[in-house]
């Protein structure tokens, strides 16, 4: 995994800029913990991989996305899903009705949570009587130009 110096650069001149601003903070024992994750992609293609299980043939939630503001409104144009490459033992739908979106608690958004947006689902539902692994491919694309390709894989049993 490649990292950025500037990341590191950055990091020092905070530290050392706070110590200047107040050293007698820093004579007490301080632990922190730094998460280092790379960056997405705000644009761009991406290839996201989700392994799902499904129970008999119920169906089940694959993939959704929407795109809206921070007071509700959706954005135009909207985000699109597609099928790209179909599951050989079972059928995906494509829902693009509104629904109730899930977003984490400090998203701007989360406000929106007890209202239906737009948007879309995919939903996949194993053939008859088939047991084991499933692939399919969906495409999800913003309209601000990212674009993932999402690998699935369902086991069925």
């Amino acid at each position: 995994m490649r990292r950025k110096t500037s990341i590191a650069a950055v990091a020092v001149l905070a530290v050392l800029a706070a110590w200047a601003a107040a050293p007698a903070a820093w004579t007490q024992t301080r632990h922190y913990a730094v998460t280092i994750q790379p960056l997405r992609p705000a644009k761009g293609f991406e290839t996201v991989r989700l392994s799902k299980a499904a129970l008999g043939e119920a169906p089940i939630l694959l993939w959704e996305n929407t795109a809206i503001d921070p007071d509700c409104k959706a954005h135009d144009p909207a985000p699109t899903l597609t099928l790209l490459q179909p599951p050989a033992h079972g059928t995906v739908r494509i829902s693009d009705e509104p629904f109730y979106f899930a977003y984490p608690a400090g998203n701007p958004r989360s406000a929106c949570n007890g209202q239906k947006i737009p948007g879309h689902q995919a939903f996949y539902t194993a053939a008859a009587g088939y047991r084991g692994r499933d692939r399919l491919v969906l495409q999800g694309a913003s309209p601000e130009g990212r674009v993932r390709e999402i690998h699935v894989e369902v086991e069925v049993r």
